[in-house]
C-alpha cells in the first residue's frame, strides 16, 4: 500500500503544549495569501492592500495509510514559474515546528525567514522533518514509519506600495518526499 497524503492548514489563536492553531483544516488543496486568518474565505474577499502584508499560513503535510517510511523531505514556497514575483511582492517562509498566532506583522512567527520573492528549485528546498504527533510535535525526525505529519511550512506574502492592484501571477508551492 501507499501513504495517502494531503495538505493541512492552522489558523487562530494559538493553544496547547506543545502550541498549535485553534482550528486545523484538512484536505486543503491551496494556499492563498490574504487578509484574513483563515483557510475558507475567498482571497476575493479579504485582499491584501498594497503596502500591508498577508497573514501567515501554517500548513503542513498529512500522511495516513500504510507504508513503510516517508523520508528526505524538502520544501520551496516558489518553485514555478522560474523568476522572481511581480514588483512589490516578496515572499518569505520556514519550515518549523512552532506556530506563533498568524498576524500581518513582517515575518510574524517566521524567524530567520528564507526569501522565495525568486524561485527556489526544490533541491535546494528547506530539509522538512516529521511527526506522529502533529506539525508541533517536538523533536521531529528525518523519518516517518508511521501516520503522521511534516513540520509546519509557514510563509507570508508581503508587499510595498508599488505592488500592482489585482491578483499576482499563480506559482507552485513544492513539498517532496520519498516513500518506501
Amino acid at each position: 500500500m501507499a501513504a495517502t497524503f494531503e495538505f493541512v492548514e492552522d489558523n487562530g489563536t494559538q493553544t496547547g503544549s506543545p502550541l498549535k492553531g485553534t482550528t486545523r483544516t484538512a484536505a486543503r488543496t491551496e494556499r492563498n495569501y490574504k487578509n484574513i486568518d483563515d483557510s475558507t474565505t475567498a482571497y476575493s474577499s479579504s485582499p491584501i492592500v498594497a503596502g500591508n502584508n498577508s497573514f501567515t499560513k501554517y500548513q503542513a503535510g498529512h500522511f495516513t495509510g500504510s507504508f513503510n517510511q516517508i523520508l528526505n523531505g524538502k520544501w520551496s514556497a516558489h518553485t514555478a514559474p522560474a523568476g522572481a514575483l511581480a514588483t512589490g511582492l516578496t515572499l518569505h517562509g520556514k519550515v518549523t515546528s512552532t506556530y506563533s498566532t498568524p498576524a500581518t506583522t513582517a515575518d510574524s512567527g517566521i524567524s530567520s525567514p528564507t526569501d522565495f520573492t525568486t524561485a527556489v528549485a526544490i533541491g535546494s528546498g528547506q530539509t522538512v522533518n516529521f511527526s506522529t504527533t502533529g506539525p508541533e510535535g517536538a523533536s521531529p525526525t528525518a523519518t516517518l514509519g508511521a501516520a503522521g505529519y511534516t513540520q509546519f511550512l509557514a510563509a507570508q506574502l508581503q508587499t510595498t506600495v508599488s505592488a500592482a492592484p489585482g491578483d499576482m501571477a499563480t506559482i507552485t508551492e513544492t513539498l517532496q518526499y520519498d516513500e518506501n
